[in-house]
């Protein structure tokens, strides 16, 4: 928002330089700057999202009141003469959306009457362009005291004026020139046979004012912030009016800004005007509860003592309703004006007693309390240990947002468009809550490779979300990334990409480090983001817990990628699986290794195989190593070779060769009658 000084002082009837008033507003918490424009100076506010009340000059007013740098005005507005009877029908059929709605009829208005030069250089500075003398009117009222107005052609309008939720796709041309496709989450204005604007966004271009336009009916309303919230962001529509009415204006003023409409619009350019005609709905009219103010509270929050008579002070300038309890020496019960709609506990009375006062007049001191340390909790400890394992192979952790958009989403899902929508998104790139981890990390891989960086080791830890909006399901999962070279560029090595192996390898590390390695397996299986042939998931005593694999062709083709980033996201509930060591002997005696080979179908898991021989409950196996796997010329389509060496040995003595080939002969049975697969050695 942009206001003159000079306006702000004809307002306030003072003298205050640009200078001293950006000083003490911004000391006082309302932030803003000198900017020049032609030979005056504007002052820039830039408001904060809860200081709604302060987008006019009666705000600010307000402001320099609570600072005691002026004196409170006597004037009270006027109400405007009624020439005529006739006033139109409302019918508001959502009052918990729009619980004050109030219009006039004002007849014979002087279309050619012109904008008087002080009020048009007024909207000038303030960054509005001047439309025609009653569009001028209704900015005009909105920067003085905050009230969005707005101006239909009578002519244009079937009465009665309908306040009601929009039908499920009704569209609406706008003033803008755009035509908006509605739904049941937007509140209209509409008469009998068509919308004539979008509640608190943006009127209608079947009912604008036009040169010709000699009767209007002038609208005053106030509307439920909820209600307005986040519908100009789902429109891509954003407007002066939206900008106030989401934040909240002052629910009282309504009948004030028309007639203050009136007056001027009757002074410029002459009109008749009806009586006013409202509903207003009492229940839903937002009501500022009573607050206990407690003077050891104050002390206890802000380190000093004020004097009672300085608080009694600052709460009147505020123009707070103030009751004492016990004469003030326990507190007061504190009532906010009704435009205050942050002010609702102890610590905001506190905050704003703090700002009026002067921060500056708070001396710093240090807290002379004894420090404790808090010891880490073990999820902290778990969480650091995992993040310590895979930065300790190459990764770097990134956190990214929760938000994403919803194509993002539709990459980890089968069924499109089935996402958690937020109702108040920042974007339409933020305004799904993310199903996977997999999204960000490939946001981030994008964001690096721009960047000219080419070997990426990426892993997050972060929550996902799925479900419906009455049933919200949040896991905690691990996600990781890998990109590029296996090794950094050097004379020594050949420079090799990175594979699924390596992937499989840095999740080895992870599941021994946590001494669950032996519980862990691979299955094929299909994922929507991974490639059909290079994927798998990752089971946990036989229980999916996650996914691992190459992105699929057609991402990697959508990103123009040059090579395969290999992926891989499991539960973090696996940290929590965690088997401690125990104290193993050694063995003292040799132990004895035997290699077999054999031709089996490509669609039979190694792992299998070699769970299989464990069953077979051999103490003196010790480990299968899988050190070769052939699938050549030399072998049959649709088959492999596996090479195993099963190494054998036992506590308190050698091994004979017989009894290994007892072994060996066991285990070949056993393998043979449980799969379809040929001993070749």
């Amino acid at each position: 928002m942009k206001l003159s000084t000079n306006w702000i002082n004809e307002h306030c009837k003072s003298k205050f330089t640009s200078s001293e008033l950006v000083e003490r507003l911004t000391m006082s918490g309302v932030e803003c700057e000198i900017i020049n424009q032609k030979s005056n100076e504007i002052i820039k506010f830039d408001i904060t999202p809860n200081r709604a009340d302060c987008f006019s000059v009666r705000g600010i007013t307000n402001e320099l009141l609570a600072m005691d740098l002026i004196k409170q005005s006597k004037n009270k507005f006027q109400s405007a003469a009624v020439h005529h009877d006739r006033s139109v029908k409302i019918n508001v059929s959502s009052s918990e959306d729009c619980p004050v709605f109030a219009t006039r009829i004002i007849n014979n208005i002087n279309s050619n009457a012109k904008t008087p030069q002080a009020i048009r250089q007024k909207l000038e500075e303030s960054g509005y362009k001047s439309i025609n003398i009653i569009v001028d009117i209704t900015n005009y009222v909105m920067l003085t005291i905050g009230q969005p107005l707005h101006a239909y052609d009578l002519d244009c309008i079937n009465s009665p004026i309908v306040v009601r939720k929009a039908n499920n796709k009704e569209s609406i041309e706008l003033l803008d020139g755009s035509s908006k496709s509605l739904n049941d989450n937007f509140l209209i204005i509409a008469d009998q046979n068509k919308p004539l604007g979008i509640a608190g966004i943006m009127g209608g271009i079947s009912s604008s004012i036009t040169d010709q336009t000699k009767s209007i009916v002038i609208e005053s309303a106030y509307f439920n912030p909820k209600t307005i919230m986040g519908c100009p962001r789902m429109l891509n529509l954003h407007s002066e009016a939206s900008l106030r009415f989401e934040r909240g204006v002052d629910p009282t003023i309504q009948i004030e800004a028309i007639d203050m409409f009136t007056i001027l619009l009757n002074k410029i350019a002459g009109g008749e005007n009806g009586p006013i005609s409202s509903k207003i709905s009492e229940e839903y009219i937002p009501i500022n509860k009573t607050i206990n103010l407690r003077k050891n509270k104050i002390k206890k929050i802000l380190g000093i003592t004020i004097p009672n008579i300085e608080i009694l002070s600052i709460l009147k300038n505020l123009k707070m309703d103030i009751e004492e309890n016990e004469f003030g020496y326990q507190g007061w019960n504190v009532k906010a004006p009704p435009y205050r709609f942050d002010i609702n506990d102890e610590c905001d009375l506190i905050e704003e007693i703090a700002r009026i006062y002067g921060y500056n007049n708070i001396k710093e001191c240090i807290e002379d309390e004894p420090s404790e340390f808090i010891n880490e909790s073990s999820r902290l400890i778990d969480k650091n240990n995992l993040c310590n394992i895979l930065t300790g192979v190459g990764y770097s952790e990134v956190i990214n947002y929760s938000f994403v958009s919803p194509i993002m989403n539709d990459l980890n899902q089968n069924k499109i468009g089935q996402s958690m929508d937020l109702q108040n998104p920042l974007s339409i790139e933020m305004s799904v809550m993310r199903n996977s981890l997999l999204p960000g990390l490939i946001n981030n891989l994008m964001h690096n490779l721009k960047r000219q960086h080419k070997n990426i080791r990426l892993f997050e830890v972060g929550k996902i979300f799925t479900g419906t909006k009455n049933k919200i399901n949040e896991d905690e999962k691990i996600s990781g990334l890998i990109h590029g070279s296996r090794n950094k560029e050097q004379w020594g090595y050949s420079s090799e990409l990175v594979d699924y192996y390596d992937m499989k390898g840095h999740l080895e590390i992870l599941f021994e480090s946590l001494g669950i390695s032996n519980y862990i397996s691979y299955k094929k299986s299909n994922h929507k983001m991974l490639h059909p042939g290079k994927s798998g998931k990752i089971l946990f005593k036989n229980k999916t817990i996650g996914y691992i694999g190459s992105l699929s062709p057609e991402i990697i083709f959508d990103l123009n990628l040059n090579s395969e980033p290999i992926v891989f996201e499991i539960d973090y509930s696996i940290v929590s699986k965690r088997i401690a060591y125990g104290y193993k002997e050694q063995k003292y005696f040799p132990s004895s290794r035997r290699d077999t080979s054999i031709l089996m179908s490509e669609d039979i898991e190694i792992n299998t195989v070699v769970k299989a021989i464990y069953t077979l409950n051999i103490k003196e196996l010790k480990d299968v190593v899988i050190f070769d796997i052939y699938d050549g010329k030399t072998i049959k389509p649709e088959k492999k070779s596996i090479s195993l060496g099963l190494i054998f040995q036992a506590k308190s003595r050698t091994l004979t060769d017989e009894e290994i080939d007892e072994f060996m002969i066991n285990i070949n049975k056993h393998i043979q009658s449980n799969f379809e697969i040929i001993i070749r050695q």
